[in-house]
C-alpha cells in the first residue's frame, strides 16, 4: 500500500513546509500517491514516515531504508511525541530519485523488515 507519512521541505531560507504524500482521488474512490517534488537543489526534502515498533530498535545505525532501490539516510527513528504508541522515521530523500514515479520503500530495523509501501517521486 501507500506509505503513512508526510514530506517536510526545508528551504534555503529555513522555511519549513509540510506536504502530503497521499491524496484522495474522487474518480477512483481511493487514496493515491501524491507526487513528491524534490524542488530546487537548495531544498532539503525529508520523508517522515509513521509506523509502530521502531522505537525498540537497538540503535539508529540498525535502521535502514531503501527507496526505489536507493539507500537513503535515516536521521531519526523512534517515538512520535504527539500520539502514544506511534513511531516516526525521518529520512533525507536523495536527489537521485527525481523523476522515478511510483517506487517502493523498504524499511528494516534490527534486520526485521517492515511491510513494503510505495511513494511517488516527480
Amino acid at each position: 500500500g501507500l506509505a503513512a507519512g508526510v514530506i517536510l521541505r526545508v528551504r534555503s531560507d529555513g522555511t519549513r513546509l509540510t506536504e502530503p504524500i497521499v491524496q484522495w482521488d474522487a474518480t477512483l474512490s481511493r487514496f493515491v500517491a501524491a507526487p513528491i517534488d524534490l524542488g530546487p537543489e537548495s531544498d532539503q526534502v525529508f520523508l517522515v514516515l509513521f509506523g509502530t515498533g521502531i522505537r525498540y530498535r537497538s540503535g539508529l545505525g540498525q535502521v535502514t531504508i531503501r527507496i526505489g532501490g536507493t539507500n537513503a539516510t535515516v536521521l531519526y527513528a523512534g517515538g512520535q511525541n504527539d500520539f502514544a504508541g506511534l513511531d516516526q522515521i525521518n529520512v533525507l530523500l536523495p536527489r537521485s530519485l527525481a523523476g522515478r514515479g511510483e517506487i517502493e520503500v523498504l524499511l528494516s530495523a534490527d534486520n526485521k523488515t517492515a511491510n513494503i509501501v510505495r511513494v511517488s517521486i516527480r
